[in-house]
């Protein structure tokens, strides 16, 4: 945001520009490739949501140690829950944590963004249709997604897709400045609770994609997360968050994810 204004920007780390005549984050992916014109600036500017998603995907259990620490089995194939627009959240922003909630949890993540619309995509050709990748927390109400619902399974929309429960960015980093595998670490207040590699991941990036587009067509700007590794609060000796913390997401290659919590 620049100025009242919603504005898109490309950095190398060091410089900002802002491109000119397009704001539309989803239209750009679609056209990436295409010559733009951009200014630099050197101004100030407030970080909105990264991505713009039309459909969201989160896996359950896709990392190893997580599967592990929850003494939960992996399914045989992917197995995804969905959240939607309300729960984007910018880098530097807040999380208010609802007072129905009192297990509230982090998950550190990689957000897969997609850059091509496709369906049934062959896994072979499913790297193909990756867009960039970016950061996101995947915050959980562990109070209302466990305990399971017999016989209807986990409670994952109120669980999982409440107002506020995606912190994203800061930025979407294209795919070929990406080298795997892929460091992700979280801290709360400092402290380390979650370090983990893409190695780690029980079901590879293009068999998520391949998956979900054998019955679902995917769009510029739509997200997958990859899953998270071991470390969340619900299943180690870590408390859960609380008003005046600080989440910190780290990936090696792409940046740093921050947002604060507080109580609604």
């Amino acid at each position: 945001m620049v100025d009242s204004e919603e504005r898109l920007f490309l950095s190398d780390g060091q410089n900002v520009r802002l491109l000119d005549g397009i704001n539309d984050i989803n239209k750009f992916i679609e056209q990436y490739g295409d010559t733009f014109s951009s200014t630099q600036y050197d101004g100030k500017f407030q970080y909105l949501p990264a991505v713009s998603p039309s459909k969201i995907f989160l896996p359950a259990v896709n990392f190893r140690s997580h599967s592990e620490e929850s003494e939960t089995r992996f399914p045989p194939k992917p197995y995804f829950f969905t959240k939607f627009s309300n729960a984007l959240v910018a880098h530097g922003g807040t999380v208010h944590k609802p007072k129905e909630i009192e297990k509230l949890d982090y998950e550190g993540e990689i957000g897969i963004v997609i850059g091509r619309r496709g369906k049934r995509i062959p896994l072979e050709q499913a790297e193909d249709y990756v867009f960039g990748f970016t950061i996101v927390d995947d915050v959980s109400a562990r109070d209302y997604q466990f305990p399971e619902m017999h016989p209807y399974g986990y409670n994952w929309v109120q669980g999982k897709a409440f107002d506020e429960a995606l912190p994203v960015g800061p930025y979407i980093v294209t795919k070929d400045e990406i080298k795997f595998p892929l460091k992700i670490e979280t801290r709360i207040n400092g402290e380390l609770r979650q370090s983990g590699t893409t190695d780690d991941m029980i079901f590879s990036i293009a068999q998520l994609i391949s998956t979900l587009s054998q019955t679902i067509t995917l769009d510029p700007g739509d997200l997958i997360t990859t899953g998270t590794p071991s470390g969340v609060a619900a299943f180690t000796a870590g408390r859960y968050l609380a008003d005046g913390d600080t989440v910190s997401i780290e990936v090696s290659g792409i940046g740093e994810l921050k947002h604060n919590i507080k109580d609604e």
